[in-house]
């Protein structure tokens, strides 16, 4: 039986919030260890929350932009709109980093001034830090390298009339495989050779299933992109205990994804509307949070009391704050502008869900 068209995805939005909060949690954890000192854990689970926001990432794309394909100028609207979602707020984001490594460079940690590695930032092209990681100057921008490189597949899919999903699933499987292949001492523009970009295809498949309510279509597509995450570790002959780990992750990622999606009809409409919000404003929390989060262990440092579990708690609560208020003044009206005044962005009517690029 068909699913009846929606506009509205209320646990996906949800879902957003729950996943930018995850990562938070973890990025405090650390700064709270690493500027006080006191040798606590990193909590590292919450890392699955990029894998989450990959899988919404091509959930959206299939929901939002799946009609346009095989029309004229849809990669134009494509493109467009992913520009005006991600770039501006990024750019600041990025500009904010810099303006701190140049005006108080002690408070930096984890990056330095070097001219090539912002200009490839700004670009979302892949570059080396000073630590050697493939990681732009917004540490958590690295995510966004894989969402660009994502939404420049899809848009070639648009440009050249192919099936998104098809001609996704090619290039996204091709990237997947490489990394059995791949050295570490490879070039950064190599870094989309990562099993992690399948996420964005279980996403478009989930979407595709919510149109067509196709249960065999749904079975076959998610059994190949298991059947790859299972096989890929074993191309350079070996198979250890974390590759099964990882594994037993991606398929609770995707299982999520898919039991939030299928209770949409049951919880769409109950979810509070402070969950929703924070869910529009999940792509200010990620981009803001390593900007802001660290003063809260440095001013516990300085006033001599520091409390690893105080700095912590904290730093979600004043970084999640300072993302509804980023978001309510900055992020939305930016966009709102932009989407009035540049072409190629209004006339398609989409869902009114929007991918909150993340990390």
């Amino acid at each position: 039986m068909p699913a009846l068209p929606r506009s509205k995805y209320d646990g996906i939005q949800s879902l957003r919030f729950v996943a930018a909060l995850l990562v938070v949690i973890t990025h405090s954890t650390f700064y709270a260890s690493e500027r006080l000192g006191a040798g606590s854990d990193t909590w590292h689970f919450g890392e699955v929350g990029v894998d989450i926001f990959f899988v919404i990432s091509g959930f959206v794309m299939m929901i939002s932009a799946g009609s346009l394909a095989g029309t004229k100028d849809g990669w134009k609207f494509f493109g467009m709109r992913r520009l005006v979602r991600i770039v501006p707020m990024y750019w600041l984001a990025t500009t904010a980093k810099l303006a701190t490594l140049v005006l108080l460079p002690s408070a930096v940690l984890h990056a330095s001034l070097n001219p090539g590695t912002t200009i490839l930032s700004y670009l979302f092209l892949p570059s080396r830090n000073a630590e050697g990681r493939i990681e732009p100057l917004l540490g958590v921008g690295w995510t966004l390298t894989f969402e660009m490189f994502f939404y420049a597949v899809f848009t070639i899919a648009l440009l050249v009339r192919a099936k998104p999903i098809y001609f996704c699933a090619a290039i996204l499987s091709a990237a997947a495989v490489g990394s059995a292949f791949r050295g570490d001492d490879w070039p950064p523009a190599t870094v989309y050779l990562n099993p992690i970009v399948l996420y964005f295809l279980v996403g478009m498949v989930i979407g595709q299933w919510t149109k067509d309510r196709s249960v065999t279509r749904l079975a076959a597509w998610l059994g190949y992109i298991v059947a790859l995450w299972a096989i890929i570790p074993l191309l350079d002959g070996s198979y250890t205990w974390t590759d099964a780990q990882g594994l037993i992750r991606h398929l609770a990622v995707a299982a999520l994804l898919l039991a939030v999606t299928a209770a949409e009809p049951w919880i769409g409409g109950r979810i509070p509307k402070p969950m929703i919000f924070m869910g529009d404003a999940s792509y200010s929390l990620y981009l803001f949070h390593p900007l802001i989060a660290p003063i809260v262990p440095i001013l516990l440092a300085k006033i001599g009391f520091p409390s690893v579990p105080l700095s912590i708690v904290l730093s979600i609560v004043v970084v999640t704050m300072a993302a509804a208020l980023i978001y309510r003044y900055v992020e939305r009206p930016i966009t709102r502008v932009l989407q009035a005044r540049l072409p190629y962005v209004r006339r398609h009517k989409a869902a009114t869900i929007e991918p909150a690029p993340v990390a």
